[in-house]
């Protein structure tokens, strides 16, 4: 059915936790009203335009196409570069017309007809078409795996029909409830034809052409990237400042080390650092500089188990694993107070989401006897064999995204050899430990899965139990949102009961700024908004 943009609305991140006292003047985050301006803390005034802002980043993911890249910071970049058909709004998860005006969805969720906004070009000079809708969608379905958010959104994909210049239909085999937030992502975001048709490895490197208001200027690997202003860029949602971007550049550096980028940060060298680490916290608000955060919708971060693996298709070793975690003391002791502890399957900013953290509870006493009654006896230095065969598990992580979590997964070992079960950790380059996890070579993999949708749960949790794939499938191919919130709730209950997966934390990227830096905003997915930052001077 056609939708109708909501009124004018800008919002700002709220804390996950409540910061100390005395830093909290640094910290704090407030809700703009209707039409606001969308400053950070302080009356800064209206925004203005101009300036370079330097922004510091952890890694590189050796690409920057937004259609196969999986690190939300890169996804924040690319976010500045790409539209996308539909803009989810962070406050009420609602639609709003981007560049597709209006659409229509099949009463079965199997078609959706998309409307194009005219006069839209890419920074090449290259018009929006419904031919470039096709291009794109199937050029996603091409690249299948290495598309590795995209193809799963895509899934049961038929085809895309161009009904005429301005009008595309997208057909799947298989009804497809959550198509519509799909495409309100950048990893569905739309590029130019002229990339959308390159080969894989020249899209990862020569940077994306979008419709958006930045445009890839530089991209040198493992040092950085250049973004800078289009001019005449005149159809941002609604939610979103109209016109063209209030930064004339953009200048990102790759840092890897969370001390420096901080160093960096306190110093005036840069305007805005990502992915701030417990240890830089209290250096941060000693200096007075806001740090802000939204928790991610999705999957929580978490340890997904491959419940194939001989030792874990036993149920009472992955309720042991849930059991005999301590939530409170790895959050606590090596993460910062912007990732809440896990509540259920889902974060808690993702709609549908069912708190069931009553059944999440720390019980090593539970996990002990979880495994004793499944045979799991004690060995001579306290880990547990059965029938010959030593309770050990691997646990799989990219060594560049996830190598800040060592700490974490380390007392996580701490606390599982204490019931009885041993974990050794698998480090891999991220492009091989992401080829392990497609290709099911793992045992346990710590990661999470960022979507504004409860389909998250299908596009991490899928083909691990049949029960659940059920659940997942229906929930797809119900139109009526209550009904599918319904089975939803069944199927979080699911992953939980039978320890499908184990929740840690929420995710979330703490960001952190000059005083100068305002208009700190997320996208529903918890994405932050390059393109509505703006500076005053220092």
């Amino acid at each position: 059915m056609p939708t109708n943009p909501s009124a004018r609305r800008r919002r700002r991140a709220f804390p996950l936790a409540t910061v100390a006292a005395a830093a909290a003047s640094a910290v704090a985050l407030t809700s703009c009203s209707a039409g606001s301006a969308g400053t950070t803390a302080g009356a800064a005034g209206p925004p203005v335009s101009g300036g370079t802002l330097t922004m510091a980043i952890p890694a590189d993911e050796g690409c920057v196409d937004p259609q196969q890249v999986l690190g939300r910071t890169q996804l924040a970049i690319d976010r500045a570069v790409v539209d996308s058909l539909v803009y989810q709004d962070a406050g009420k998860n609602e639609f709003q017309p981007w560049l597709a005006q209006s659409w229509e969805v099949s009463p079965d969720s199997t078609s959706y007809t998309f409307h194009l906004r005219s006069g839209v070009t890419f920074s090449d000079g290259s018009p929006l078409t419904a031919d470039t809708v096709k291009a794109n969608f199937d050029a996603i379905a091409a690249l299948g795996p290495k598309a590795r958010l995209a193809s799963t959104y895509l899934v049961g994909y038929q085809g895309t029909t161009v009904v005429d210049t301005l009008t595309a239909k997208v057909v799947f085999k298989a009804p497809n409830a959550a198509f519509l937030q799909a495409v309100s992502t950048p990893s569905m975001g739309i590029i130019a034809t002229a990339s959308a048709s390159l080969n894989q490895q020249q899209r990862c490197q020569r940077g994306p052409i979008g419709s958006g208001p930045y445009k890839m200027t530089r991209y040198e690997q493992n040092q950085g990237q250049t973004l800078a202003r289009r001019a005449g860029y005149g159809w941002a949602p609604k939610a979103l400042h109209q016109g063209d971007g209030r930064l004339d550049e953009i200048d990102v550096k790759i840092v890897p080390e969370s001390g420096v980028r901080t160093g960096s940060l306190v110093s005036g060298q840069t305007d805005l650092t990502m992915e701030v680490q417990k240890a830089d916290v209290t250096t941060l608000q000693r200096a007075s500089l806001p740090i802000e955060a939204r928790s991610n919708p999705g999957l929580p971060q978490q340890l997904f188990v491959n419940t194939k693996d001989p030792i874990l298709a036993d149920p009472a070793v992955r309720k042991a694993l849930q059991s005999g975690l301590n939530r409170q003391e790895l959050v606590g002791s090596t993460l910062t107070q912007y990732q809440k502890i896990a509540s259920g399957a889902l974060s808690s900013t993702t709609p549908g989401y069912l708190d069931l953290s009553d059944r999440l509870r720390y019980n090593p006493d539970a996990a002990k006897q979880a495994l004793t009654d499944a045979g799991w006896m004690p060995g001579p230095d306290g880990i547990r064999t059965k029938g010959g065969k030593r309770l050990t598990v691997s646990l799989l992580y990219g060594a560049q995204l996830y190598g800040f979590l060592v700490p974490l997964m380390e007392l996580a070992q701490q606390e599982l050899k204490q019931v009885g079960l041993e974990v050794t950790l698998r480090p891999l380059p991220d492009a091989d430990a992401n080829a392990a996890w497609i290709s099911g070579d793992y045992q346990l993999r710590i990661s999470g899965l960022t979507r504004a949708d409860p389909d998250a749960l299908r596009t991490g949790l899928a083909k691990l139990d049949p029960q659940l794939d059920t659940l997942l499938t229906k929930q797809m191919a119900t139109s009526d949102e209550k009904t599918r919130m319904s089975i939803v709730a069944d199927a979080q209950r699911l992953v939980i009961d039978k320890a499908i997966a184990i929740p840690i934390n929420e995710l979330s990227l703490p960001l952190a700024h000059q005083p100068s830096v305002h208009g700190v905003a997320f996208t529903g997915d918890s994405l932050l908004l390059l393109d509505e930052l703006w500076k005053t001077a220092a």
